[in-house]
Parts: C-alpha cells; sequence; structure tokens
C-alpha cells in the first residue's frame, strides 16, 4: 500500500499501489506518500496508479484533484490508471476534466507500461 519505482524498456516508472487499500483513509496515506516524492526530488514524472479492487470516494477524488492542479501537473509527463470500472469511471471523468496531465486508463499493467515507454 504505497509505492515504487519500476524500470521497463529502460525507463524509470512510478508506480502507485492502492490495491491494498481499504478505506478512504488508506487511499489518502497513499496519495499524501506520492505528494511527498513529487516535493523531495527534482525529476520528472510518468506513473502508472493502480485502483484494482478499490473502490472510488469523493473525499479522495477532491484531494487528488487538488493535487493534480498543485503538484502532480507541474511534474508528470504521461500517467496511465489500472481498474477504472464503474463509477471509477465516472470519478475519473471528472479528474481529467480538472488536470492538464489526463490519466489514461488501461485494462492490464503490460498495456499501460508499453504507452508510457512510447
Amino acid at each position: 500500500m504505497s509505492f515504487s519505482y519500476i524500470t521497463y524498456k529502460g525507463k524509470k516508472i512510478l508506480y502507485v499501489d492502492y490495491t491494498q487499500c481499504k478505506t478512504t483513509e488508506d487511499m489518502l496515506k497513499v496519495l499524501e506518500s506520492v505528494k511527498r516524492e513529487y516535493e523531495t526530488t527534482t525529476h520528472m514524472f510518468i506513473t502508472v496508479n493502480d485502483f484494482r479492487g478499490t473502490y472510488g470516494s469523493s473525499e479522495f477524488m477532491k484531494r487528488a484533484s487538488q493535487l493534480g492542479k498543485e503538484v502532480f501537473d507541474k511534474r508528470t509527463l504521461k500517467t496511465t490508471v489500472l481498474g477504472i470500472t464503474g463509477i471509477k469511471k465516472i470519478l475519473l471523468n471528472g479528474y481529467n476534466s480538472l488536470v492538464k496531465t489526463k490519466l489514461i486508463p488501461f485494462d492490464t499493467k503490460e498495456e499501460a507500461l508499453e504507452y508510457l515507454v512510447k
């Protein structure tokens, strides 16, 4: 329940893992840890956000949208998302309408990684 870096085809990718989150509070903790990573490094990011098996909440989306505009948009080159089904599609559309760097949904991690390295 956190983030890590993976290397795929020579590219360093920030993998944000929400899959073990059971509550909105868990998800917010992961989000805030990613915010701190952005604030303590100087490089540009390409990211995979993995929401498989989680649920969406308005509280999480509000904070994610705020950080998207204030922090993530400034330092993200490309970003993808996994596990977007049902109501989460509506939440994703709302998020993407507020930020410059759009989250692009994919069904598999491999598809997301391929997109990021192109």
